[in-house]
């Protein structure tokens, strides 16, 4: 899990809940009949069983109110069994050169949920402001926090229609239709229902071959994703008004998306360059709002704003030597999101806000050095920036990002491989993430990166005619 800032700097990752597990069993079976027509076509139909059961004690589910020498956890348990059936046909034409996609999802999940209370103590630092460590002291099935059983069915049809209009010119279009419903029964308190999500999603999309190793290409589409049950049945720390104690009022996530780019080889193929810009705009996002104690609020957000630009550069000026250099710079924003309607809170929404833990650059570069003179050897050197991303909903707490170099080597003879890798090579003190809730007297939570890293291997490789 996260520590604290104390730990963190310190680099003393103790875990504070030597108590939090997770267990999970799964299994997965499936049965696919395929056929190749005589004219290029295919067909496939596949049935497919999932039986899972994942419980836990998560680390993630503690909540501690600052100061508080007591505080609380949870232990649930998910599991589901699924019945499904996945089947598409693809049909060729002589005419505009074209293939016609049209397939069907159908799945049905019998699912059961439980999550209870369990108390903790608190042993507190000096300052009284972070958790060196939590116990627990009581399990209490008698609190719960969810319970239910959802029967889900999943069903969607698509089709897709490729062709082209003109010489080195293809065109994409498709359409697609998703249900998510399922009848429910909530035995936090005792009711009973049915709710569904559908949409009816178009894509449509473009490539032009600009002959010699270049082109470009654009898309667009829409999409949604349902809020998952897990969140719809959660019970809330405060009522709505109406005295709803969960978040049935949740809506769907509606998203728009365009994407222009493209591609160029140069220089003999030495140089490979690939760019693409993108915008993808978010109505009823679900959002989760920190509160003071760790818990979750959650919201379908009004409006959100996903831009950026995503770009790839390799260079082989020979067989010695490999270069590559590929990242992103985004923005990810709140447009219309509103944290609070109590006439008593100062702060009522983050209109204009980027989102917590979303840095704005980051980028992947690697040198790999493979010399004539020491046959079978390879060696290269890797550096990975992600830039600085704000802690907290209110963006008023940064975290600074980090740099990261790492080296690796092998050499191989035969089937025989050797390699070895240091990750952090610099031993950088990093987290992969920092977050903060929005409250005045939150603390960060950090979780910690590994420290510098050696690994040493050997690797065999059976071969056969």
């Amino acid at each position: 899990g996260s520590v604290d800032s104390v730990a963190f700097y310190n680099r003393q990752y103790i875990s504070t809940t030597d108590f939090t597990y997770r267990k999970s069993y799964s299994l997965r079976s499936r049965l696919t009949f395929e056929k190749d027509w005589h004219n290029g076509s295919q067909s496939f139909v596949t049935v497919f069983g999932r039986d899972n059961k994942h419980g836990q004690n998560p680390s993630y589910g503690i909540r501690w109110t600052s100061g508080a020498a007591t505080a609380r956890g949870e232990i649930n348990s998910s599991d589901f069994k699924s019945l499904g059936l996945i089947a598409q046909h693809a049909q060729k034409f002589k005419f505009l050169n074209s293939k016609l996609i049209a397939g069907t999802t159908l799945d049905f999940s019998p699912s059961t949920y439980w999550s209870y209370q369990i108390d903790l103590a608190t042993q507190l630092r000096a300052d009284k402001k972070s958790v060196e460590k939590y116990t627990i002291t009581k399990e209490r099935p008698d609190i719960q926090i969810a319970n239910y059983d959802a029967d889900i069915h999943n069903t969607a049809f698509y089709a897709q229609y490729d062709f082209e209009p003109l010489p080195k010119l293809r065109i994409s279009a498709g359409l697609r239709y998703d249900k998510m419903s399922f009848d429910f029964v909530n035995y936090v308190d005792n009711t009973s229902g049915n709710k569904s999500y559908s949409q009816t999603t178009p894509k449509i999309g473009l490539t032009y071959d600009l002959g010699k190793g270049k082109g470009i290409y654009a898309n667009y589409s829409k999409g949604f994703s349902p809020p998952g049950l897990t969140a719809i049945f959660r019970k809330r720390s405060t009522p709505l008004p109406n005295g709803e104690l969960f978040y049935y009022n949740l809506a769907s996530a509606q998203f728009d998306n365009a994407e222009i780019g493209g591609w160029a080889a140069l220089l003999n193929n030495k140089i490979y360059v690939d760019v693409a810009a993108y915008q993808m705009n978010g109505t009823n996002e679900l959002l989760n709002i920190r509160q003071p104690d760790n818990s979750t609020d959650y919201q379908s957000a009004g409006k959100t704003l996903h831009r950026g630009i995503e770009f790839g550069l390799t260079y082989k000026p020979n067989k010695q030597l490999f270069v590559r250099f590929g990242g992103t710079t985004a923005v990810h924003r709140f447009v219309a999101f509103t944290l609070s309607q109590k006439a008593t809170d100062a702060l009522k929404d983050v209109n204009g806000k980027d989102m917590p833990s979303a840095p704005r650059w980051l980028w992947n570069s690697e040198i790999s050095y493979y010399p004539n003179w020491f046959k079978n050897f390879r060696t290269s050197v890797e550096w990975q920036h992600v830039a600085g991303w704000f802690q907290n909903q209110t963006n008023t707490v940064r975290y600074e990002g980090y740099n990261l170099v790492n080296f690796r080597a092998g050499y191989q003879w035969k089937g025989l491989e050797l390699f070895t890798n240091v990750m952090n090579l610099a031993d950088a003190l990093y987290a992969t993430n920092a977050t903060r809730g929005n409250a005045t007297t939150d603390r960060t939570t950090f979780t910690p990166a590994a420290p510098r890293t050696f690994t040493v291997g050997v690797q065999y490789n059976f071969t056969g005619k």
